[in-house]
């Protein structure tokens, strides 16, 4: 299968580029980065992903998109901003463009467990740094890339992981429906879980799963 991943210098990214190869995928790496160094196998494209026509260039002839984009952000702290704050809010109309003008249909992006309507299905302890930590201004803006991505009309679907480690995969990765104590997963199980749902002709009707590891009721 061709896969393009979006965002692929960064922690789930490189899981994704590096994973997909071991199962035989064909690799695009699209980033920012002009220092990251690839696998070997891997077609790079560097540029802006927020413009369709370099997107489009990206994308062209593959099977699925998987985003594992995101904000970056220097720290936790209340005053703490991205360095990019609109960068999902003009990403994502064009990644959806792009990829319905070259006709790629299918999409599984990385989220986070809290964001949107699972807001009430973290721990309290979370949703109070959530909404007290430079946290409320990238799951506000995790909600707008969620509700583009979903109005699309793709084949969309949108993983919203526990608390992130570098740790291996486990492949004990649980959908749940809410988060307990400090639930983690690491980076290598969530690039697990996103090209094991590649086998499926279309992907389930519950568009937005949480998924974890540990912290699961």
């Amino acid at each position: 299968m061709k896969i393009t991943v979006l965002g692929a210098s960064g922690g789930c990214g490189q899981q994704l580029v590096t994973l997909g190869l071991q199962r035989g995928h064909e690799v695009t790496a699209v980033v920012r980065s002009a220092s990251w160094q690839a696998p070997a196998g891997v077609k790079v494209h560097r540029g802006d992903l927020t413009n369709e026509t370099f997107l489009r260039d990206a994308l062209r002839g593959s099977d699925v998109v998987l985003s594992a984009l995101g904000l970056r952000i220097p720290g936790l702290a209340p005053w703490n901003k991205p360095e990019q704050r609109d960068f999902l809010a003009r990403s994502t109309p064009a990644i959806v463009a792009a990829m319905k003008a070259e006709g790629v249909k299918r999409l599984i992006a990385i989220s986070a467990g809290g964001v949107g309507d699972s807001r009430q299905k973290v721990p309290a302890v979370f949703r109070a740094m959530i909404a007290t930590t430079a946290l409320r201004i990238a799951y506000a803006e995790l909600e707008k890339m969620e509700a583009q991505f979903l109005a699309s009309g793709l084949d969309v679907l949108i993983a919203r992981p526990s608390g992130l480690t570098d740790g291996p995969a486990t492949g004990q990765v649980k959908v749940t429906q809410s988060y307990t104590g400090r639930a983690t997963i690491s980076r290598a199980d969530v690039a697990t879980w996103m090209l094991d749902q590649l086998a499926q002709p279309a992907f389930p009707q519950e568009k937005t799963p949480m998924i974890s590891t540990t912290g699961v009721p």
